[in-house]
């Protein structure tokens, strides 16, 4: 693993490197300390700022992450600097738009991307036209979610955007398998296992602006088997809310964790994984909400945080008097 900057690698500074990313939080980044000694004429140094172009590669030379240095932390009494970097989702994620769009996701999306002078890369398929699509003062994301999560409604897939070959904006079907599988006998160190009940409602009412009852939707299996939990959820005028009473409904929320040994640079956020503990009971394929990769003193581990149910961040599409 190489980690590169103006024009120098500086793996042989590096005391820690982590490379992580959340589907909730957009932009992937890595955080490295480089080792300092001021007392020492001949300790090599390097001199990085703010703006400062980062690229991770693996053993075999090819690049997997590249972003742009937002944050640095120096210290007189510490012995390391520490740097933070974000890939260009960043400028995704912060930069406004404020236009109608109109045409399918996958057209959508390139220009939202030339518009802030970001290359786009591959955009996941979906043949589903968008008349108009109004985003005054929208975040450049939001936009993207917006296009995408109208034409999820219609075909049922998910999806996310990604960087892809460090500087391409791509739109990618989430949940996609990556391709590594996690075993107790091969990589797996660790792995854990949490359910609960705490958020339990299977029953919503629907009542009018007035507070009548005019539906009901509900879990009857739940009900029966953990007993009731109700909400009640008012409607607004000309509007059926029964699409928001179903998000309501919760039974069994599930979560885990595993942590592997080597390291996979495939196993990102976005994606799904194969995991196979028995313990556990963690057997299957599992979606990747979260990722940490962790480099240091020669060894390289992941820590994975995994879903059961594969979740959309669905953003709507407002409408225009």
């Amino acid at each position: 693993m190489k980690l590169l900057t103006v024009g120098k690698d500086i793996s042989e500074l590096i005391e820690q490197i982590k490379w992580s990313g959340d589907t909730k939080q957009v932009a992937r980044t890595i955080q490295f300390t480089i080792a300092k000694n001021k007392k020492d004429k001949d300790f090599p140094t390097v001199v990085i700022d703010e703006g400062a172009e980062i690229i991770m590669q693996d053993d075999s030379g090819k690049d997997v992450f590249g972003g742009i240095i937002f944050d640095i932390d120096k210290s007189a009494s510490s012995k390391v600097e520490t740097y933070l970097a974000y890939d260009l989702m960043f400028y995704i994620n912060n930069s406004d738009v404020n236009k109608i769009f109109e045409g399918t996701p996958e057209t959508i999306v390139p220009g939202i991307c030339t518009e802030l002078g970001i290359e786009s890369g591959t955009m996941a398929a979906t043949g589903v036209n968008i008349s108009s699509m109004p985003c005054f003062g929208k975040k450049a994301y939001e936009a993207i979610m917006m296009a995408y999560t109208a034409a999820a409604k219609q075909n049922g897939s998910k999806y996310i955007p990604l960087m892809t070959n460090i500087n391409k904006v791509s739109v990618l079907e989430k949940g996609t398998l990556c391709g590594a599988v996690m075993t107790g006998d091969y990589n797996l160190i660790e792995a854990t296992y949490k359910s609960t009940l705490q958020k339990l409602v299977n029953r919503v009412l629907i009542t009018d602006k007035n507070n009548n009852v005019i539906k009901t939707v509900e879990d009857a299996a739940s009900i029966q088997k953990y007993g009731l939990v109700q909400r009640v959820l008012k409607q607004n005028d000309g509007e059926d809310a029964t699409t928001q009473a179903k998000k309501m409904l919760v039974t069994v929320e599930s979560s885990a964790t595993v942590s592997g040994v080597p390291n996979d640079f495939r196993a990102v956020s976005g994606y799904s994984i194969i995991v196979q503990e028995t313990d556990t009971g963690l057997y299957g394929q599992f979606y990747i909400e979260s990722d940490t990769h962790t480099f240091s003193c020669g060894k390289a581990q992941m820590d994975l945080t995994l879903a059961f149910e594969n979740l959309m961040d669905e953003r709507e599409i407002e409408e225009t008097a």
